[in-house]
């Protein structure tokens, strides 16, 4: 929902002492600050989004106001009249209130998200990879590393020791070998194998580093992509099954003080949920996974098998039955679709 901080609030509440109705303060520090340019008609449904604007005569009468001020002006494009902020009107703001300093405080409100958004390069340039190491350096609560089959390189390897060293949680989601020789080619597979080894032998002594695998094509869509303390997102653009990611271009998105960009937001959902459907590498770690996961299927089992054994309780049967089979159907409605689809990726 579109809102107004505190700082804006206060300046439109002093607009209003100085006279102005509190629709028309509110709609000038609005222009002011996200600079707006559309049809008055748009422009009406745009800022009913804010405190005080709701109503469409309301906002209108702002409107109205601000363009007597000469605060709001008319420009033609293509054909169209649009109604924009005039040139000084962050000046003209600051003279309203006597206080010049206003002017450079709202050009600084004002957050203009194609600074926060660039084509880093196309990823075999060496000046893309050695950006990348000094994002990773920057790292203070967090690393995403999702990768199909990227080996372990000496600099990558020292960047991220150092930062779990620190304390930064660095998560590195491989995909197994199966999968990358699904999505690569069958000679990837003993690639893939002897590189998660290196990725396990490289974090082995780092606590606060993890080294995971993805059993999913859908989650290895986000490969060679990779995020920082949730607030920085690079994405590498490419076909992952027709290209090598190296064949990509590199996008950075970061994160302006106080907003978080969808992007970032959608890169970090996906990410998370497919972390948290990947197993750990270790085998005796991945059984207990399984285990943990299937509780409710072990638990029917036992119980039916408990049923069946000649106990001196009236209804002993009857009740572990009820029992098992309170747990079992709708587990069977809740796996019972993902079963399907992992059958059908797998014959498919």
């Amino acid at each position: 929902m579109a809102g107004l901080d505190r700082s804006e609030i206060h300046l439109a509440q002093q607009l209003h002492q100085e006279g102005l109705s509190r629709p028309a303060s509110i709609l000038a520090i609005v222009m002011a600050t996200r600079g707006y340019s559309r049809s008055e008609n748009d422009l009406v449904e745009i800022v009913r989004q804010y405190p005080g604007l709701e109503t469409v005569v309301d906002a209108r009468k702002a409107i109205q106001e601000l363009r007597d001020l000469n605060w709001l002006a008319p420009r033609e494009v293509f054909g169209k009249t649009l109604t924009v902020q005039a040139p000084a009107l962050r000046a003209s703001i600051a003279n309203r209130l006597g206080q010049p300093d206003v002017e450079d405080h709202l050009s600084r409100l004002r957050v203009d998200l194609a600074a926060y958004v660039k084509v880093v390069g196309s990823m075999p340039e060496n000046a893309v990879f050695q950006s990348y190491l000094r994002l990773l350096e920057s790292a203070q609560n967090e690393i995403c590393l999702p990768m199909l089959v990227t080996a372990p390189y000496d600099d990558t390897v020292e960047v991220l020791r150092n930062r779990a060293r620190a304390g930064v949680q660095v998560k590195i989601l491989l995909a197994e070998p199966a999968l990358a020789a699904r999505i690569r080619s069958a000679n990837v597979r003993s690639i893939s194998a002897e590189r998660i080894r290196e990725w396990q032998r490289s974090f082995r002594d780092c606590p606060h580093a993890a080294v995971r695998l993805c059993r999913t094509a859908e989650d290895m869509e986000l490969a060679t992509c990779f995020s920082v303390d949730g607030r920085t997102v690079r994405f590498d653009v490419y076909d992952p099954y027709g290209q090598q990611s190296l064949e990509g271009v590199m996008l950075e998105v970061a994160s302006p003080q106080g907003l978080t960009p969808n992007f970032v937001r959608l890169f970090v959902r996906l990410f998370d949920d497919a972390w948290s459907r990947s197993v750990s590498v270790s085998p005796l770690a991945r059984a207990a996974q399984f285990l943990l996961r299937s509780w409710k299927l072990w638990f029917t089992i036992v119980a039916l098998a408990l049923a069946f054994l000649p106990v001196g309780i009236p209804h002993w049967s009857e009740i572990l039955i009820g029992v098992s089979c309170g747990i079992g159907a709708p587990l069977i409605v809740e796996e019972g679709p993902k079963v399907g689809r992992m059958l059908r990726r797998r014959t498919g």
